[in-house]
């Protein structure tokens, strides 16, 4: 046996892929090629069944030799004699055990060297899986080289296919797991969205993403990457087609040919709308685009993941709707204290992280009481809302509003200096003034009183310190005659 044979107990225990398929059962057509073995299987091993055979072979050859020689004239006197026998089956079982001998050195070489990339490519899987890593299936690891155009070469090109499915499969389901894990580690709709279209960019090699949701009554884009135009994109008639009929919108494009619209930044090849639903009720469309088109592996993987994305994304937005009613003054329409403090407590650390200032302006209404007493309650709600509508159009963008008591509202406005305090204070103040709420027999004006302090311009020791120098600029106001706005000074 040589230095590279192989028994036949090795090939047995060996994994191996075989060529042809199973018999059909309950009446199934069998799939693919119909092959037959020549000869009959005598044992359970391969290369013993091939002994068996070539032995017969040598055998018959050695006792048909004689009578083949006494056709060319050969004279029987020599040929049929029982030592010329002896010789002649001798030689043929010779060739025989020769035949076989060679066909274990080529054929079980190349088997063992088969059987030995199986084990690798077997290590590697359950290394990964264990390790949760990535599978490293280079060719170098774990392709076999298809160096024969016969059925071993065949067999190596199909154990090479069968590796890269693997592999690939495998990798499919390393996203997915990192994909599930990455919607569960956020509730929050702006980190949810941006993390599972990072992923999503990762896994399809994408050039750019967006993804659209139902606000207001129509799709808005809440995040995007890559896109040109994102405020326009979901009012695009892909997006609005997709979301309408929960299909996918898919739009292939030449290399030669460039987008009109200017929806990406780039020259895409491959333009494509998911929507997003549960159970069949839309919630919104993810677009992806890429300079390359995506073909069949890539598309299946996304449509794979955006079911789970589509439940986290409607969790996310549920959360935000009951976050939001929870922060929401129901008669005023306003932050409530809770939720208002908060973001003041944000913007004050930012602050003085930053050194940049802080405004905040606190005012009630002047003779509040006397509007409950003499008008109604009702006519006292109807002043709240008017007041909280029209101070609220007074700020500027990114300033907070909340109702801090019955009658007090507290105004917080990043950025804010004395001069920005004062100019937002006497436009509320104004604006308020010349408010009127109509009751069926009156006008009922009122007017408010304001408190404001900049920070740090004013010497401000912490959070609370804060709302209490705005209460007493605000207590300050009503003493000096209400209807207008102290500023604590530097």
């Amino acid at each position: 046996m040589l230095a590279g044979d192989v028994t036949d107990e090795e090939v047995m225990a060996k994994p191996t892929t075989r060529t042809d398929k199973a018999a059909p059962t309950d009446g199934a057509p069998a799939e693919g090629p119909d092959f037959h073995e020549p000869l009959p299987r005598l044992t359970t091993k391969v290369f013993t069944d091939l002994a068996i055979w070539m032995t017969g072979l040598g055998l018959l050859m050695g006792l048909v030799f004689p009578f083949f020689v006494m056709a060319f004239g050969v004279p029987s006197t020599y040929v049929l004699s029982a030592k010329f026998f002896f010789a002649t089956i001798g030689a043929g079982l010779v060739v025989g055990a020769t035949n076989h001998f060679l066909s274990r050195a080529v054929v079980g070489s190349r088997l063992r060297f088969m059987c030995s990339k199986m084990s690798r490519v077997e290590s590697i899987l359950r290394g990964a899986m264990l390790a949760d890593d990535d599978v490293e299936c280079t060719p170098e690891k774990c392709m076999i080289t298809v160096d024969s155009h016969d059925e071993l070469g065949d067999a190596a090109a199909s154990f090479n296919q069968l590796v890269e499915a693997l592999a690939e499969s495998q990798r499919a389901s390393q996203v997915a797991g990192n994909f599930a894990t990455t919607l569960a580690s956020h509730i929050e709709l702006t980190p949810l969205v941006e993390a599972a279209l990072n992923v999503l960019h990762d896994a399809g090699h994408l050039s750019a993403s967006a993804l659209c949701i139902l606000r207001d009554g129509e799709l808005a884009t809440v995040s995007s990457a890559g896109i040109a135009e994102p405020d326009g994109l979901a009012q695009s008639e892909f997006v609005q087609r997709s979301y309408r009929t929960l299909e996918t919108v898919k739009v292939e494009l030449p290399s030669d040919i460039q987008l009109d619209g200017g929806i990406v930044r780039f020259r895409p090849r491959t333009v494509v709308a998911f929507p997003l639903h549960v159970r069949l009720v839309p919630i919104g469309v993810v677009v992806l685009a890429s300079t390359a088109p995506i073909d069949d592996r890539q598309d299946l993987l996304i449509q794979q993941l955006l079911p789970n994305f589509a439940v986290a994304l409607n969790n996310a937005l549920s959360h935000e709707r009951l976050q939001r009613v929870a922060a929401i003054d129901t008669l005023t329409g306003l932050y409530n204290r809770r939720f208002g403090l908060e973001r003041l407590s944000q913007e004050f650390s930012r602050s003085v992280r930053s050194g940049e200032p802080l405004g905040v302006i606190l005012f009630d209404i002047d003779h509040f009481k006397s509007v409950n007493d003499t008008h109604g309650h009702q006519v006292g709600d109807d002043v709240l809302r008017l007041i909280s509508e029209n101070a609220k159009g007074v700020l500027r963008e990114g300033d907070t509003l909340m109702r801090y008591g019955g009658e007090e509202f507290l105004a917080v406005l990043p950025g804010a200096g004395e001069a920005d305090l004062r100019t937002v204070g006497e436009r509320m103040r104004r604006v308020v003034e010349s408010s009127v709420v109509f009751e069926s027999t009156s006008e009922v004006r009122v007017t408010i009183s304001l408190g404001g302090v900049s920070f740090p311009s004013a010497d401000v020791v912490d959070l609370d310190d804060l709302i209490r120098k705005a209460d007493a600029a605000l207590y300050s106001a009503k003493l000096a005659g209400r209807n207008r706005l102290i500023l604590v000074e530097a």
